[in-house]
């Protein structure tokens, strides 16, 4: 009956399961296309710089040079346009409670749980690049998140959990971060564990102490009422 009522008064956090793809990568983005060029370009500059060269020659090299360095302007503007691709699927769920973690075919009471991180980074579609430091933007591509470097790790039966999510808006972003305080003051996770995730100063952590107390007096008189 408890689990129940917890249920309904504090829904569970639920995102898609990113699952990275073992193996190398092989697919061609912005910033592999910027730096393969680059690396051609030395190389092909050393080269020419080291030879003599017939005037017929030196002009294929020029204009090889001039076409590797357009390649690498073109891989700049797609990098700034490019949503990310990352290599691996989205496939299955993790729901994230006050009684436990479940996800596809594991299900994990918080009594199992131990040493508990959260990693909450970008939501699908955010810039990945921040605005006060805006020409890294143009050292290759994607500039927009697919939102799945998210997730959540801990240990359960001396083996080590990590699982990956999506966060799809910034609200979903925000009920993460309400699941990770109730979390907190349900003595699931300590703040050295929240602190990853909730990125909280100094006084903020101060006041998320307080928030607590507070949580647990409000609550205490709830039950005594």
């Amino acid at each position: 009956m408890g689990n129940s009522e917890n249920q309904m008064k504090y829904p569970a956090f639920k995102a898609k399961i990113f699952i990275p793809s073992k193996g190398i990568n092989w697919r061609i983005n912005s910033c592999r296309l910027m730096y393969g060029g680059f690396i051609l370009l030395i190389t092909i500059g050393f080269i020419a710089s080291q030879l003599s060269l017939s005037l017929s020659i030196d002009y294929l090299m020029r204009t090889l040079l001039f076409s590797l360095l357009g390649l690498i302007l073109y891989a700049s503007y797609w990098g700034a346009h490019e949503n990310q691709k990352k290599f691996g699927k989205l496939e299955g769920e993790v729901r994230i409670s006050l009684d436990s973690i479940d996800f596809n075919d594991s299900l994990y009471s918080w009594s199992q749980i131990d040493q508990v991180k959260f990693g909450v980074f970008a939501v699908v579609g955010e810039i990945l690049w921040s605005d006060t430091y805006p020409i890294a933007r143009y050292y290759g591509g994607p500039a927009y998140s697919q939102g799945v470097n998210n997730f959540i790790e801990f240990m359960a039966d001396d083996n080590k959990v990590k699982v990956f999510f999506q966060l799809e808006t910034p609200s979903h972003k925000v009920e993460l971060r309400r699941m990770m305080r109730l979390l907190f003051f349900h003595d699931r996770i300590d703040l050295s564990t929240t602190y990853l995730g909730l990125n909280l100063e100094f006084e903020e952590i101060q006041e998320l102490k307080k928030a607590k107390i507070k949580y647990l007096e409000d609550q205490q008189s709830k039950f005594s009422s």
